[in-house]
């Protein structure tokens, strides 16, 4: 067995077959070229369309997550909500009014003494209604000085004082501040709950 077709014959010269036409080097070159760009923007939509993908499970995520915690906000906030509200109804249901009456006679002081600097020299007649009238005049230390005049009206209510001077009266109505003070957290509930609920 020969090994001569393992070997290159360089004896004889074979000929180039007929339809191999030499091109320029630059249609080479701009093959090449093409060749490059084609398989560049092929890169380039699949980087772009990966990209998309992942930026859409994100945001489709991110989204899901802020629901979540919307939810969970507006959950606690209700909750928190009606436990304060609770709380401060029972303050102004309950405590306010009575430290309202405990405090009725430093009111009356605080007023009248505003009053006669106001009005100097003028008698400064304090009306309160009849069950009031000693717990004002020891707050007034019993012994009520110039120019103020400790008074009953049948006509007031126990949480109503009536300060007058020649020129002017005030009145302190501690019914009546309560009941605005529970009104006013009452609405301020209502439209928490409102937005609350509205979401």
């Amino acid at each position: 067995m020969s090994a001569a077709h393992l070997f290159e014959d360089f004896g004889e010269q074979k000929s180039k077959p007929a339809d191999a036409v030499a091109m320029p080097i630059e249609m080479v070159e701009d093959q090449k070229l093409e060749a490059f760009e084609k398989g560049y923007q092929a890169g380039w939509e699949d980087a772009v369309a990966a990209q998309s993908e992942t930026q859409g499970f994100v945001s489709s995520g991110l989204a899901s997550s802020l629901q979540d915690a919307s939810f969970e906000y507006h959950e606690l906030r209700a909750t928190m909500t009606a436990t304060v509200e609770t709380v401060i109804k029972s303050v102004t249901d309950i405590v306010l009014p009575k430290a309202a009456r405990a405090s009725l006679g430093a009111h009356v002081r605080e007023k009248a003494q505003d009053m006669a600097r106001v009005s100097l020299d003028k008698r400064v007649e304090i009306a309160v209604a009849p069950e009031n009238e000693a717990a004002v005049r020891s707050v007034l230390n019993d012994d009520i000085p110039d120019p103020f005049l400790l008074v009953s009206d049948n006509l007031l209510a126990p949480s109503q004082v009536v300060l007058r001077t020649e020129q002017t009266e005030a009145e302190i109505d501690l019914d009546r501040t309560v009941a605005d003070i529970s009104a006013a957290v009452t609405s301020f509930f209502e439209a928490q709950t409102f937005e609350v609920n509205d979401g």
